[in-house]
């Protein structure tokens, strides 16, 4: 279910919005495992699920930079 509503996003938005939201799904899914099957917690999962996070920060970091320094750069075209 879930490949073919990324499918979808692909088709109607784009493919990296479709894996930013893929991303943010990973470390959502043993979260809910937990709570919905009553799936024992342990430290595989915990250090997969901050590797999962910190990998989603570091990529929304990055555009922010990349953001930062194209409108950085428009602005020093503009004056000049």
């Amino acid at each position: 279910m879930f490949s073919i509503g990324a499918v979808g996003l692909i088709f109607e938005v784009s493919s990296l919005f479709s894996n930013s939201i893929s991303a943010v799904g990973l470390p959502i899914v043993p979260i809910m495992a937990v709570f919905f099957f009553n799936d024992k917690m342990n430290g595989i999962k915990g250090v997969s699920m901050a590797l999962a996070v910190w990998g989603f920060v570091s990529y929304v970091y990055q555009y922010y930079v990349d953001g930062q320094k194209s409108d950085k750069k428009t602005l020093d075209e503009a004056s000049s």
